[in-house]
């Protein structure tokens, strides 16, 4: 099975360095290690083809050293762990009823992409039109809940969580917010 890696790997390396030397990217050549490629392999790799790149399986070196770095790699998984749970509280929003110019205010989210989301998540599309006002009763709920989950700093997450409290559909409960503020 690392063969299997090594050749893939192989095989991405070559296009890449075959593209960059196509298109001049003096950038990415330096990156690969190959910004003093001598001419005749450079003019190989630029006229490299099909049939040669299908030799590569039988090839059992590994054209480049590969590193992985720990900072940059923690980084990352820093990044991704961020990302995904951002896009689960956003998701959770929209289940809530948050609507598409609230989430725009808050996060950013366009329409094409509020609509994408609630196409993945099945849900059918939002009503058109006023929002529901609250009972005085409910406002009541809402603000004394808001108050209450003043400590929790993103107002996303500070909304899901009064949505969970509560139960009452966020665009209703973010535009009774609104107006307190």
């Amino acid at each position: 099975m690392q063969n299997y890696y090594i050749t893939s790997l192989n095989h991405q390396a070559l296009l890449a360095v075959a593209e960059a030397l196509r298109n001049g990217d003096s950038q990415l050549l330096n990156q690969l290690g190959l910004g003093a490629i001598d001419q005749s392999v450079a003019s190989q790799l630029k006229a490299l083809s099909a049939d040669r790149i299908a030799c590569l399986p039988n090839f059992k070196g590994s054209l480049f050293q590969l590193r992985i770095d720990p900072h940059t790699l923690r980084l990352y998984l820093g990044f991704a762990d961020s990302k995904v749970t951002e896009d689960d509280l956003v998701n959770r929003a929209i289940r809530a009823g948050l609507r598409q110019p609230m989430l725009e205010e808050l996060k950013g989210i366009t329409r094409r992409d509020f609509a994408a989301r609630r196409s993945r998540m099945s849900l059918p599309e939002h009503s058109r039109g006023r929002i529901e006002v609250l009972s005085e009763e409910e406002e009541l709920t809402v603000l004394r809940a808001w108050e209450k989950l003043r400590d929790i700093e993103d107002p996303l997450e500070r909304l899901i969580a009064l949505h969970q409290e509560t139960d009452i559909a966020l665009d209703q409960a973010y535009i009774t917010i609104k107006q307190l503020q």
